[in-house]
C-alpha cells in the first residue's frame, strides 16, 4: 500500500512520532512518503500536490498537539493561546477535497482525546497509543478483510457510537525499525532551528499528579540498549546537517543506571556528535554525572525542577526533594555544562509562600540557559491524578470537556497573578508562558 504520514504539528519540534511510525510502516513492506505541514508556506497547495502525485491508499494524520500558547507582548500576561484544532480540520478537509484515501488518526494529541477528535472531525478511524506496531496491524488488516475493530488501540465511531480496543505498549523497543528520517528534509527543520530527536526509554516510575505518563507508558521502564541508541543516533545523524540530536525522554536520567550506560557507550565508540536533553530531573546529578555528561558529548541539558517548596514537592509527587534541587544545581553550576532550568506554578497547594520558597532557592543560583516558568496546570486526560482530585473536590465539573483545554491554577495564587507574572518576567533570565491566559484574564475580570 502507499502511505502518506501527515504531520499537522505547527509548532518548532522534531517530528519524531511521524519518524518511529514512518519507519514501522516502511519496515512492512509498504511504500511510505511524509508531509509536515509545519514547512509548508502554502499548505493547501504542497498538501494538495503531494496527494495528486503520491496517490496514497492510507493517510496518517499525527496529531501531537491539541492547545498551545505562545510569547506575545500584546496579549494577556505576555502569552497568547492557540486552539490548534481548526489548523489539522483545516488539513484534514484539504485530504479529503484532494484523495479518496482512508484517513487514519494518530499521535498524543490523539490518545488523550479520541473520541472528541473523531467527532469533531467527523472521521471514524484512529489509533491510540504506541503506534510502531499497531499502524502496521491496521494496514494489513485493512488490505485483508477491512476488520480493524481487533487491532490493539484502534478507536472506530460508527452513527455516532465508539468501538475501542486498549492499547498495547512495545516491549522489544531495539527489535523497531530505526526512525525514517531520511524521508525528512532537514535543511528546513534547520532555518527552524529543530534538532533531530529520539527517545531511549519509555516508561516512566515517578508518578506526578499533573503528569499522565507513568499510566500511559507504564511504571516500568522500557530500556533501549546503548548499542541501539548510537545505531538510531548514526543513521539519523546521516541525513542532518547537524551533528547534534535531542533525547525526548520525559526523563533522560531516571532510571541513573541506563543514563550512565548511555553515556559510557558514547565514550567508549569514540562518537562525533553532541546531545542534549529537555528533562533532566533533581536526581542523581552528582559531580561525577556532570563529568560523565559532558565526555560523552553533551551540550545540553534542562533541569526539570517545577517546584523548590518541599510542600509542593510533597503535594505533586515529584520523587525528589528541595535537597537534591540544590546538590543538583549545584554539580551543574560547578560542571560548567550549559544548562536552563523549568518550574510550575500553580498546581493544587501551591500558595505565595510556596511560589516564594521556590524562587529562594533559585535566586542562590546562576543559570546560564535560563529559567522557563510555567503557569497553571493543563488538564488533559483522567490519567493526570490531578484530573480525578479536582472532579472530587468540586472544582471540575463532570461535564466539562477536556478537550477545550480548561487548565488549574491554584485560587491562592490567582488573585495577584498579575503581580506574580509582573515579578517572574523582571528577573533576569527568566521566561513566563501562562497556559490559557486568556481563560485566567477573562476569569479576574469577571471578580
Amino acid at each position: 500500500m502507499r502511505i502518506l504520514i501527515v504531520s499537522t504539528n505547527t509548532l518548532p519540534a522534531a517530528p519524531s512520532g511521524p519518524a518511529y511510525v514512518a519507519g514501522a510502516v516502511r519496515q512492512a513492506g509498504h511504500t511510505v512518503e511524509v508531509f509536515d505541514s509545519l514547512l509548508a508556506a502554502n499548505l493547501p497547495q504542497e498538501l494538495g500536490e503531494t496527494l495528486q502525485r503520491f496517490q496514497p491508499d492510507v493517510v496518517g494524520v499525527s496529531i501531537r498537539l491539541v492547545h498551545g500558547d505562545v510569547q506575545d507582548a500584546a496579549a494577556p500576561f505576555g502569552t497568547r493561546y492557540l486552539d490548534l484544532r481548526p489548523r489539522v480540520k483545516e488539513i484534514i478537509d484539504l485530504i479529503r477535497q484532494s484523495s479518496p484515501a482512508q484517513i487514519v488518526l494518530g499521535g498524543p494529541g490523539f490518545t488523550y482525546y479520541a473520541r472528541d477528535w473523531l467527532a469533531y472531525l467527523d472521521l471514524d478511524l484512529g489509533i491510540c497509543g504506541e503506534g510502531e506496531a499497531a499502524f502496521p496491524q491496521l494496514l494489513e488488516r485493512l488490505t485483508a478483510d477491512g476488520e480493524v475493530t481487533s487491532v490493539p488501540g484502534v478507536v472506530v465511531r460508527n452513527a455516532g457510537s465508539f468501538a475501542s480496543q486498549p492499547f498495547q505498549r512495545v516491549e522489544d523497543l531495539d527489535g523497531q525499525a530505526l526512525p525514517a528520517y531520511d524521508l525528512f528534509d532537514w535543511d528546513c527543520y534547520a532555518a527552524h532551528g529543530v534538532l533531530p530527536a529520539i527517545f531511549t526509554k519509555r516508561g516512566c516510575a515517578m508518578g506526578c499528579t499533573f503528569c499522565p505518563y507513568s499510566k500511559l507508558e507504564g511504571r516500568r521502564y522500557r530500556l533501549k540498549s546503548p548499542g541501539r541508541v548510537l545505531a538510531e543516533v548514526r543513521h539519523t545523524l546521516a541525513y542532518t546537517p547537524a551533528r547534534k540530536i535531542m533525547f525526548c525522554d520525559n526523563s533522560f536520567n531516571v532510571p541513573h543506571r541506563h543514563a550512565e550506560a548511555l553515556c559510557r557507550a558514547f565514550i567508549d565508540q569514540g562518537t562525533d556528535f553532541q546531545w542534549g536533553t529537555g528533562d533532566l530531573k533533581p536526581v542523581g546529578v552528582s559531580d561525577a554525572f556532570c563529568r560523565l555528561m559532558q565526555d560523552a558529548g553533551c551540550f545540553y541539558a534542562n533541569l526539570s525542577i517545577e517546584s523548590a517548596s518541599e510542600t509542593m514537592l510533597r503535594r505533586m509527587k515529584r520523587g525528589y526533594t528541595v535537597r537534591q534541587v540544590r546538590e543538583s544545581l549545584e554539580a551543574l553550576s560547578r560542571s560548567g555544562l550549559p544548562f536552563g532550568a523549568s518550574l510550575m506554578f500553580g498546581a493544587p497547594g501551591e500558595t505565595p509562600e510556596t511560589v516564594a520558597e521556590t524562587l529562594r532557592v533559585m535566586a542562590d543560583y546562576e543559570i546560564p540557559l535560563g529559567v522557563w516558568v510555567t503557569v497553571g496546570v493543563y488538564l488533559w486526560t483522567d490519567l493526570q491524578d490531578i484530573v480525578p482530585e479536582l472532579r472530587q473536590g468540586g472544582w471540575l465539573d463532570e461535564s466539562r470537556p477536556l478537550f477545550d483545554g480548561p487548565v488549574y491554577l491554584s485560587p491562592a495564587v490567582t488573585g495577584d497573578l498579575q503581580g506574580l507574572v509582573a515579578d517572574l518576567r523582571a528577573r533576569p533570565g527568566y521566561t513566563v508562558q501562562v497556559n490559557r491566559a486568556d481563560l485566567l484574564a477573562a476569569a479576574l475580570l469577571e471578580r
